[in-house]
């Protein structure tokens, strides 16, 4: 069976930055000011990388605040923080890949809580999107804004004109201006993933695919640093066996109600760059990604589930 390799960084830095109308010269004292999800662990790391903590102006930056949007039309209004700003907030995690995703979620706690003593908005400048605000979860889940996912306004601004593929006479196969990819595993030390050539009508059940195979590979590598690798490489199999319970786990075990779907599919990986991963159907399968999309191969529930509705809070950390 066809395996690929890949780098692991022993190092991932993640970045977040707040917008506000002042910044505190005292990031630490607004920070622990607030009552947030991992203070304690907060408390015990400001002042190393894991997080650091900076004021900066429009003169420090070196990074763009008109870059940062919106991943979803209800957080529209608050992008426009960033580029009407003029002082920020960043706070910076270069951590161990052994130490995530505490790492990273330790540093987002951070990031709220000096947005909530700001009253500013939080984006992560690893994915360029704005944050809901909330409170960090004890428990990690991919689907809590850490992938950057979302499907592009293709239909919804005009610019595709693609009907469903049962009323097409060119069936799933309509076009394939659509292109997806994550941004956020590479803090976790795994390539980004991406998907090409998919047709709008099927936008929904490609992100899924690749919202189930990067839970489905956070879960193996996590594994991965526990047996001790001396080198800085990993090699694993091109095709990947994915389930049900991978879509149900990116949601968090309770966050979904689960569709029985009993047997595995598969999806094959080919590196682009050492960084980034395409996703595609695996290679015994006859038609187009299109075809692999529309089918039967597929759990129907990724087919139709864009979000989940947020269970009770989890328990904030001690």
């Amino acid at each position: 069976m066809a395996s690929i390799t890949f780098p692991v960084p022993s190092t991932t830095t993640s970045r977040f930055a707040v917008a506000a109308d002042h910044i505190p010269h005292d990031l630490t004292d607004a920070a622990l000011s607030r009552s947030v999800a991992f203070r304690p662990h907060l408390a015990g790391r400001l002042g190393s990388p894991q997080p650091a903590l900076h004021r900066e102006t429009l003169a420090d930056l070196r990074w763009d605040p008109a870059r940062i949007t919106a991943a979803h039309p209800a957080q529209r209004r608050t992008q426009w923080a960033f580029p009407r700003a003029t002082e920020f907030a960043v706070v910076t995690s270069a951590a161990p890949v052994t130490d995530q995703p505490r790492g990273v979620q330790v540093a987002r706690a951070a990031a709220y809580a000096l947005a909530d003593a700001t009253r500013g908005v939080v984006a992560d400048l690893v994915t360029g999107h704005v944050l809901t605000p909330a409170n960090e979860r004890t428990s990690f889940v991919l689907a809590d804004q850490w992938l950057g996912d979302a499907l592009p306004p293709f239909r919804a601004n005009g610019r595709c004109t693609a009907p469903e593929p049962a009323h097409g006479p060119e069936g799933v196969n309509a076009c394939s201006c659509v292109r997806l990819r994550t941004r956020g595993l590479r803090r976790f030390g795994l390539p980004e993933l991406q998907m090409t050539g998919v047709a709008c009508p099927h936008d929904l059940v490609a992100l899924n695919v690749l919202r189930t195979t990067a839970r489905h590979l956070l879960t193996d590598h996590w594994g991965w640093p526990a047996t001790g690798p001396a080198d800085q490489t990993r090699t694993i199999s091109a095709v990947r066996h994915l389930t049900e319970s991978d879509f149900n786990d990116f949601w968090g075990s309770s966050r979904r109600e689960p569709h029985p779907h009993h047997n595995p599919f598969q999806a094959h990986l080919t590196p682009l760059t050492p960084r980034l991963f395409s996703v595609a159907p695996p290679p015994a399968f006859d038609g187009s990604i299109n075809d692999w999309l529309w089918g039967s191969t597929l759990p129907s529930s990724l087919h139709n589930v864009l979000g989940s509705p947020a269970d009770p809070p989890f328990a904030q950390a001690a």
